[in-house]
């Protein structure tokens, strides 16, 4: 019995050694394999070089908000710097026009309206039928008195809208006089009265539709004005003021604010002639934007030749030209659908992978 308990013993023992002996060299086989794991990626990183660029800050495409009429900012909603969304009031202004304005200009339409039909509809004239003899009557006489007599009520007409002045309502006036002298001497008169529609010159026609177009279209702008009371934003972004503040006059298409359009979003490196020789269209870069590691590539180069001219690999026109610094724009992609606000003016480091 006794020596069935030792030989259970020793057996015990001898899985407690191997367990151990296992275990050792389990992990001395994990700590070579983590060595050999870094030295492979050293390996293949040693393979390349990297250059890192620390004058890198986010941009964006700034978009410009305008007032769409005149008015006074009565009062600002979102402070400068600050993230807007799209369809977010920036800003609330009162626009100078009145329900007085919209009264008047919808009275001219009216007015114009009406003017417009009456010269569709002719001219409707009543000139004295002079009776005479054959050898004392003038028909060019009486054809001039009814075109002065026409004539003298459409500058009637003219200046009750207030289209013309008195002098020429009275030069028309002084001319039908004038005709109907001439017409009573050339003529016996045995006087009646015949009423005639004369068709109006088609130049004033179209003229009095041009005059209604003009009167519908200041309707209709005094209209959208008036309801134009909040400055909105178009997209999402940063948004930056102009020089407009609380109380400030604005005149229609004023920008008010500029904002950063968060979706169209690049990281922009400044680098030195030598260090632009080692970057080129297409090129990884990796980068850090206050604590966050991002990755993207070169989409832009701003390069200009020693004539001026911009390189051939830069395509596209340029936004900013070269710095006061002597250094070279170059743009860089930027991921989407990343998990944290990304903002223009955010500062950032950069490191170009070079071909070894």
């Amino acid at each position: 019995m006794a020596e069935e308990k030792f030989i259970a013993k020793t057996d015990e023992e001898d899985l407690t050694e191997k367990a151990q002996y296992l275990l050792k060299y389990s992990v001395l086989g994990l700590i070579l394999l983590a060595m050999l794991c870094a030295g492979v990626m050293y390996f293949l990183h040693s393979g390349k070089s990297t250059m890192t660029v620390y004058d890198a800050k986010i941009e964006s495409q700034l978009v410009g908000v305008k007032s769409k009429a005149a008015g006074k900012v009565t009062e600002i909603l979102v402070e400068d710097g600050a993230h807007v969304e799209a369809g977010q009031v920036i800003a609330k202004v009162a626009v100078n026009v009145t329900e007085e304005d919209i009264k008047q200009l919808e009275q001219t339409v009216a007015l114009s309206e009406r003017n417009l039909e009456q010269l569709k509809q002719g001219q409707t004239v009543t000139v004295p039928n002079y009776e005479a003899a054959a050898s004392s009557y003038n028909p060019a006489a009486q054809q001039n008195l009814a075109s002065a007599a026409a004539r003298m009520q459409r500058m009637n007409e003219l200046f009750e809208m207030g289209a013309i002045s008195a002098v020429k309502r009275d030069e028309a006036a002084a001319e039908y006089a004038a005709a109907q002298a001439a017409a009573s001497q050339s003529s016996a008169p045995a006087v009646s009265y015949r009423t005639m529609t004369q068709p109006t010159d088609p130049k004033i026609i179209e003229q009095a539709e041009l005059q209604l177009k003009q009167a519908q279209a200041a309707l209709n702008n005094a209209r959208k004005d008036s309801q134009a009371t909040e400055i909105v934003a178009p997209v999402a972004g940063t948004l930056y003021y102009t020089d407009v503040k609380a109380d400030s006059e604005v005149k229609p298409g004023q920008t008010i604010v500029r904002i950063g359009d968060a979706g169209n979003l690049w990281l922009e490196a400044r680098l030195t002639a030598d260090q632009l020789e080692k970057v080129r269209l297409g090129q990884y870069a990796s980068y850090e934007v206050e604590g966050h590691d991002l990755s993207g590539t070169v989409q832009e180069i701003q390069d200009n030749n020693a004539d001026g001219q911009e390189s051939a690999q830069n395509t596209e026109p340029q936004v900013e030209k070269e710095g006061a610094d002597g250094k070279q724009i170059v743009k860089i992609s930027v991921p989407v659908n990343l998990s944290f606000d990304l903002r223009p003016g955010m500062k950032a480091s950069v490191r170009f992978a070079l071909d070894s």
